[in-house]
This record gives C-alpha cells, sequence and structure tokens, in this order.
C-alpha cells in the first residue's frame, strides 16, 4: 500500500476547523487527536494531524489534515492514546485475508484458541488551571490639612492734632498739593500638587518543575500449558472410532 499519496476529496474545501466553531465541542476530550502522530498499521510515520475538520451536515468530524497540508478521512482513522493509525480503503480487507490465509496454515487443526490479551498503558500530561491571582487598582481620595500662616496688611487714615509756627518757605512748600498713595499688600494660600511614585506592585508567574511518580495497573493473559492431564480413555477411543468412521 502506497501511504505517500496525497489524500484529498472534493467537500475538504467547504469543511471548517473544529476551533474555528466556537459553538461546536467535541462529547468526550480524549476524542480530541490533534498534535498525535498518524502511523500506517506497520508503524511508518505520515505526519502529525494538526487540525480537525468538521462537516456541519453531519455533525461530525470528517477528516484531519496533517502539518503538511495532507488530508485523511476519518473513517479510515483508528484511534489510540498514544497515535493514530491511518487505514486507507482496501488496507483494512487486505490485512485480514492475509491473517485469515497465515492462521488456515498454522491453526488448520485447532478445535478452540486462547487469546492472549495485553493492555498499554500511555501515561502523559495536561494543563490544567490552578490557583488564580487578581491585582486591581483604584483611585482613593485623602483630606490633607495643614495650617499656614498668611500676612495680611490693613491702610489706615489717621489725623494727629499738632500746633508749630513755620517759616514763610517752609509755608510756600507745604502748600503744594501732594497725593499720597498706599496699597495693601496680602499673602493668600495656594495649593499645589505633584505625582510621586512610592512603589510598584510587581505580578507575574514562576514556573517549577516536579517529579510525580503515576502508576497504573495494566492486565495481560498468561497461558498455562499443562501436558500432564488424565484423559478418559474410553471417550478418546470413542472419539477416535467417530473420526474414522
Amino acid at each position: 500500500m502506497d501511504y505517500d499519496t496525497e489524500y484529498t476529496f472534493a467537500e475538504v474545501d467547504n469543511l471548517p476547523e473544529l476551533e474555528e466553531l466556537q459553538d461546536w465541542a467535541l462529547e468526550n476530550p480524549s476524542q480530541d487527536i490533534r498534535n498525535r502522530p498518524l502511523v500506517t498499521a506497520e508503524g511508518q510515520t505520515l505526519g502529525i494531524i494538526d487540525d480537525m475538520l468538521v462537516d456541519r451536515s453531519s455533525e461530525r468530524v470528517s477528516a484531519v489534515r496533517l502539518e503538511d497540508g495532507r488530508i485523511a478521512p476519518a473513517e479510515n482513522l483508528e484511534i489510540y492514546a498514544d497515535r493514530v493509525i491511518y487505514q486507507p480503503a482496501g488496507a483494512t480487507t487486505a490485512y485480514v485475508a492475509e491473517a485469515r490465509e497465515t492462521d488456515a496454515t498454522i491453526d488448520a487443526d485447532a478445535d478452540e484458541t486462547i487469546q492472549i490479551v495485553e493492555e498499554e498503558v500511555a501515561i502523559g500530561k495536561r494543563a490544567v488551571a490552578g490557583d488564580a491571582i487578581r491585582v486591581t487598582s483604584k483611585v482613593v481620595t485623602d483630606v490633607v490639612t495643614e495650617d499656614v500662616a498668611l500676612r495680611k496688611e490693613e491702610v489706615y487714615v489717621q489725623t494727629n492734632p499738632t500746633e508749630r509756627v513755620v517759616s514763610t518757605a517752609d509755608a510756600d512748600e507745604l502748600f503744594e498739593e501732594k497725593v499720597i498713595e498706599v496699597a495693601e499688600v496680602n499673602e493668600e494660600a495656594v495649593v499645589g500638587k505633584r505625582a510621586v511614585v512610592t512603589g510598584e506592585v510587581e505580578v507575574g508567574k514562576v514556573t517549577d518543575t516536579e517529579i510525580e511518580t503515576v502508576s497504573e495497573t495494566a492486565r495481560r493473559t498468561v497461558v498455562d500449558v499443562d501436558t500432564d492431564v488424565d484423559v478418559d480413555a474410553t471417550v478418546v477411543a470413542t472419539d477416535l472410532d467417530k473420526r474414522n468412521a
């Protein structure tokens, strides 16, 4: 079987990717086979599954796309925990026919068979949400009070009685018109503000790695062959007679 063929079918251009459908989800998260290797039945790696393509009319995943763009129909996939096996059309039939022919040669005289079964354990890892920290800044108002000494002036006019004799020259000068102006200068409070950074709150994550030992039980069948079995001679003879007949 040639596994290097570009596998395509006509409806591929109309099938959206699973992640593009916001309201769609897999029934079981374990059915998400993205990032798993796609291999042949013989173990040949075809590539890594990049996308799952959905047929909206049938409401099912109809195909998968590899990272290199090749398409494989979903009905030809066999899903395992650590890989996905691709069986092109006709490959499964040929494989079964070959197996039957081999079994017929080896087990032609076998009356019963015992299947030897062994479980394979695949241990991986996934990301789960842990504790979260939320830091929020908000603006609060504080009232600042401080006493300030302000100078305040007040203009006054005061007439003081006096009596003195002046000379003619001084009298002429005193009779000249004069204007005197006195202005008050007062102090008032002025408030100014400036922004000062007094500290910083840093939010981040520290990544650490810890080793966790994961244990799981895996079942397997063990076949014991006992060659020392007592058989009823009468029954055996009867069986032989039937066969010879």
